[in-house]
């Protein structure tokens, strides 16, 4: 054994001698000496290259400083702070510590990464007497299933022994591991081909119930990573907070519901009778009617995640919070696709927190947002978050103010030495939460919600028409010059209070670019970089406004250095960059030559081909353009990008009525293109084909917000074919929708044809 141990250790040491393969460690050598910083290439061992999700970005001593307060965050997404983490709980803690004990520095590390797992966590707390911490503040479950070795999980299910995996994720992270996962892509392309990450919707078909016997399993490693964590802390010299984990209970319907049993075909028959009665009486508004139909449907099968769903939410209507709260969470138990914690495994971090000893404390979040079944909170909903799991500011600020006041109890030994703690509005003013950043924010959460899995929840049409309406609003909000001129001068004031806060600044390059004020804009985004390590991003960023400045030279310059240190999926993501420097500089056949070699280099990358398409397009090449964009859609009918590109070009070229072809051509391979199931029901509806238009108006309510004048004409056509039940449903969420914007005439008016409705349907 000691001989072949020896050839390993020998290779090991002779790749990273002439440096193949990457640092796998989370904290790795920053480039300014005697700093650590986040590694950028860490989530990349654990899942496939293409994925490319990453740590946030920062850099920290690596030696704490005297009189320094560290705090480590570990977790996932929702520990991370998505969809804006600049104002998630781990920077709110910090501007709370801050206020409260001026006189020491403190530094909050969050380790969170989106799609992570305990696994995972696991090996970022291996090097934690690295990260030196005072405090560890473990906020995680929400991945257990669907995370790495989960049996939801979309890309790795297989489920080994624990040891197993800790072995494999350890070999994983040498150098040798890398060497034999490169030669095993060179050997097997098919099998090893780089998948581009795809966020929740890549699950979808990864359904596991909630009996299934694999959950136990998942379980006992979850709780064996926990423990395992805690005592890396503790030989750290750390205290740690363990934080149970809280989910949306009222307004996240389930994902995904499935029979808990195979019905026979008359209980079948009797149960889809009283769901579809039951559904439909709880759209309309019909209390005791939708509940008594749908306990008829709960008696068939109690398991149907939606049919608990729908329960919840009138017992919460009629003020029943206990028994709405209990139907809820069965609710989440019985979702098929588990990205919501399960009781399981809040209980699992109770018990470690009760036996790991005082240097460990539970709080117990869930309990304290309502989501667990002990609560006396109302069950949590929209309030608090964005959507399933994600906190809002204020969830995030609820969270911060509970872990903040579970350290204070340590910290607050010597009398008088803690100042008072700041409230949320001074603590949203310190990480730079203005009015101005309510739309970014709920940008980016439109983004996560308008695909699968959430177009498959009960709520979606109205959801979406509720995120619609506060887009709007937040939009004309954060446009309004005093807005925006208070919202420079609150950035202003944090960024003195708070220097180092390398968010601070890349917020106000935000406000500046809103303001047309491109010279500050350029200010802030170099005080950001300076405060972050090396980001090919923010040097992206920096040549854009380098341009719009006129100043191209220095643009290329800039684009040039950082390529030169990339790796090639984050030269391909600065393509575009690229393009416009040759687009604005007339170099168009370098511009040509360039994009030829990245396509070339990375012919995976299919951006990279509509990027070429669109720098001939600008070039005046259009037939270059069309050309290239009917081959992204021949090689990938699913390229949304690829049609909606061709049908602008169609038709800002006159040829409108060749735009059919691609349209109708899209529509089995992109169901979730709201914009084309809409071309799509005009065309047909001018033919007159109103089953195949019916059929996209529907696809088009599942792919994002349809106006309820839509969900009329939607309900219209299902009465012209005789489906009106259908019409009737469609009409109740006409109303629903129509209540957020803001016309109660319509309303009204929908409210008038309903009664109608029902009268003949009786």
């Amino acid at each position: 054994m000691l001989v072949p141990a020896l050839a390993l250790a020998g290779l090991e040491m002779a790749l990273h001698a002439v440096g193949f393969g990457h640092p796998t460690a989370f904290a790795i050598p920053d480039e300014i000496p005697g700093y650590l910083r986040s590694n950028p290439r860490f989530a990349s061992t654990y899942f496939p290259a293409g994925f490319d999700l990453r740590p946030l970005n920062f850099r920290f001593p690596k030696s704490k400083a005297p009189n320094t307060l560290r705090v480590v965050v570990l977790g996932e997404s929702a520990a991370q702070g998505v969809p804006a983490p600049q104002f998630g709980f781990a920077p709110q803690l910090r501007a709370l510590l801050r206020a409260r004990y001026p006189d020491r520095e403190v530094e909050v590390l969050n380790t969170g990464i989106v799609a992570i797992n305990s696994h995972v966590i696991y090996r970022i707390a291996g090097q934690m007497k690295d990260l030196s911490p005072d405090f560890v503040v473990v906020y995680m479950g929400n991945n257990e299933v669907v995370g790495p070795y989960g049996p939801g999980c979309a890309y790795l299910s297989e489920m080994p022994p624990l040891w197993v995996i800790r072995l494999s994720m350890a070999v994983k992270a040498t150098r040798i591991g890398q060497l034999v996962n490169r030669l095993a892509a060179l050997l097997a392309p098919g099998t090893h081909a780089a998948a581009e990450w795809g966020g929740m919707q890549m699950f979808v078909n990864s359904t596991v119930g909630a009996d299934d016997p694999r959950l136990g399993k998942v379980y006992s490693n979850f709780e064996a990573n926990l423990r395992d964590i805690v005592g890396a802390a503790a030989a750290a010299g750390s205290r740690t907070i363990l934080c149970t984990v809280a989910s949306n209970l009222r307004d996240s319907a389930p994902f995904v519901s499935i029979h808990g049993k195979v019905l026979s075909g008359e209980d079948l028959k009797a149960w889809r009778s009283a769901y579809d009665r039951g559904r439909t009486e709880w759209l309309l508004g019909e209390s005791s009617a939708a509940t008594a139909d749908l306990l008829e449907a709960e008696r068939i099968d109690p398991h149907y995640a939606d049919t608990e769903f729908m329960l919840g939410q009138l017992d919460l209507d009629r003020g029943d919070v206990q028994s709405g709260r209990r139907h809820l969470i069965e609710a989440e138990h019985w979702d098929a696709l588990r990205f919501r914690p399960d009781p399981a495994i809040n209980d699992a971090i109770r018990r470690v927190a009760q036996s790991a000893g005082g240097a460990v404390s539970l709080l117990d979040v869930a309990g304290l947002l309502g989501s667990d079944p002990s609560s006396t909170a109302a069950p949590p909903g929209r309030d608090l978050f964005y959507e399933h799991v994600h906190l809002s500011m204020a969830g995030n600020s609820k969270l911060a103010r509970a872990v903040a006041a579970s350290m204070g109890a340590t910290l607050d030994t010597a009398a008088g030495q803690a100042h008072p703690w700041i409230d949320s509005d001074a603590c949203a003013a310190a990480v730079g939460y203005t009015a101005h950043e309510r739309y970014p924010v709920l940008e980016a959460v439109e983004a996560i919600v308008q695909s699968p899995p959430f177009t498959h929840q009960l709520t979606y049409p109205e959801d979406q028409a509720r995120l619609l309406s506060l887009l709007k609003e937040a939009h004309e909000e954060g446009r309004d010059p005093r807005v925006l001129h208070e919202a420079g001068a609150a950035l202003r004031e944090a960024i003195a209070h708070d220097p180092t806060n390398p968010d601070l600044p890349r917020i106000a390059q935000g406000i500046d670019d809103d303001l047309g004020d491109t010279a500050s804009a350029l200010a802030d985004l170099r005080l950001a970089e300076s405060l972050r390590p090396r980001d090919f991003t923010l040097a992206t960023d920096e040549a854009v406004l380098l341009m719009r400045l006129g100043r191209s030279a220095e643009a290329r310059k800039r684009l040039l250095e950082t390529a030169a240190t990339c790796t090639p999926r984050e030269q391909a993501l600065m393509a575009p960059a690229f393009a416009d420097l040759f687009s604005r500089t007339g170099s168009l056949a370098e511009g040509r030559a360039f994009l030829d070699g990245e396509i070339k280099r990375s012919p995976s990358i299919e951006s990279l081909r509509i990027v070429r398409a669109q720098f001939a397009q600008v070039s005046g090449d259009p037939a270059a353009a069309e050309r290239e964009y009917r081959s992204i859609l021949s090689a990938n009918p699913g390229s949304r990008a690829a049609l909606e590109a061709i049908v602008r070009l169609l038709e800002d070229s006159g040829r409108g009525s060749e735009a059919e072809t691609p349209t109708l051509d899209a529509l089995a391979a992109q169901p979730q293109n709201f914009d084309n199931n809409m071309r799509a029901a005009h065309i047909h509806g001018t033919r007159g084909e109103r089953e195949q238009e019916e059929a996209c108006l529907a696809a088009a309510e599942r792919s994002g917000p349809l106006p309820s004048v839509t969900e009329g004409k939607l309900s219209r056509l299902l009465l012209s074919l005789g489906r009106t039940d259908e019409a009737l449903e469609h009409l109740a969420l006409a109303r629903r929708i129509s209540a957020f914007e803001g016309d109660p005439a319509a309303t009204e008016q929908i409210s008038r044809v309903i009664a109608v409705l029902e009268q003949h349907r009786d």
